[in-house]
């Protein structure tokens, strides 16, 4: 069965064309249907019509500090009424969401977008170090390295399933989680900056396998 994938991309600090087009090909290995689309709106109206909807993006108001400021104009974004309900109704009768690295951060003014993923960047309290070399270790699977971000302190809900953990300073962290809704599914994974990374053939395995199971398609 071909597994029809939307991927909303785009916004600040990152080649999201890069990372889309990578992505892609992780997720279809040659036989699904992909549309990538920088228009939230526009993927959410087709939600009938999709299989996995593939968040990698960075979308908020960027109100958070004023080093953001000169890329509001071209960036900044708030969610448009009733668009994330729709989507957490989606996911519940059965949809299946994939968010990736920067989504975690995505839709600020809409606390039901963190309470669908289980977890996510909170202002004061979320960070990363500088981008270096990391030791992957998921659940079940060899531990790999790959060069990307670990992002620290994401609140996770009691009811994920992680992963895949990195143990840097501040003790283990976890990069990727899974989690129930309703009828439907929700990946996360926290890596992904740049294309190296999702090329990587570890962090290529780990997405199929958060992918795996009820998200067969």
């Amino acid at each position: 069965m071909t597994r029809r994938v939307q991927i909303f991309s785009g916004g600040h600090g990152h080649d999201f064309g890069a990372t889309s087009a990578a992505l892609s090909q992780t997720l279809t290995a040659g036989d699904g249907e992909v549309r990538i689309d920088t228009d939230f709106d526009a993927c959410v109206e087709r939600l009938a019509e999709t299989d996995l909807l593939v968040v990698n993006a960075l979308r908020w108001t960027m109100t958070q500090h004023e080093k953001y400021a000169p890329f509001r104009a071209a960036h900044a974004y708030r969610a448009a009424p009733g668009r994330i309900d729709r989507l957490r109704g989606w996911v519940s009768a059965g949809g299946r969401l994939l968010a990736m690295h920067t989504a975690v951060i995505c839709f600020d003014t809409e606390p039901g977008w963190l309470a669908l993923l289980g977890g996510g960047w909170t202002w004061g309290l979320s960070h990363h170090p500088p981008r270096g070399v990391l030791r992957i270790a998921p659940v079940g699977a060899a531990a790999f390295d790959l060069v990307d971000e670990a992002y620290h302190h994401m609140s996770l809900t009691p009811d994920v399933e992680v992963r895949a953990t990195c143990t840097l300073s501040e003790g283990p962290q976890p990069v990727a989680w899974t989690r129930r809704y309703g009828a439907g599914m929700v990946a996360v994974d926290t890596l992904g900056h740049d294309r190296a990374s999702l090329e990587t053939p570890g962090h290529a395995r780990l997405i199929e396998t958060l992918l795996d199971g009820s998200f067969a398609a």
